[in-house]
């Protein structure tokens, strides 16, 4: 990774970094993807859990209904 990468949630609340690359990323124009996102794709990445680390806010989950899969 040539520059370290750092994001953050919608509202802004919750700032992490990453500290290594993605494993990998996807870009999905399928059916299902543009469904569930109400977009032309959706954006996907696959990071290990010990690279990113959280610096403001608070995790929550939310449960979100989807007919691509259950939610269980």
């Amino acid at each position: 990774m040539s520059q370290p990468l750092s994001g953050q949630c919608t509202c802004g609340d919750v700032r992490y970094p990453l500290t290594a690359a993605p494993m990998f990323e996807h870009g999905c124009h399928g059916s299902w993807c543009q469904r569930e996102t109400g977009s032309a794709f959706a954006l996907n990445a696959l990071i290990e859990s010990s690279t990113v680390k959280l610096l403001s806010g608070a995790l929550a989950t939310t449960q979100r209904p989807s007919s691509s899969g259950d939610v269980s």
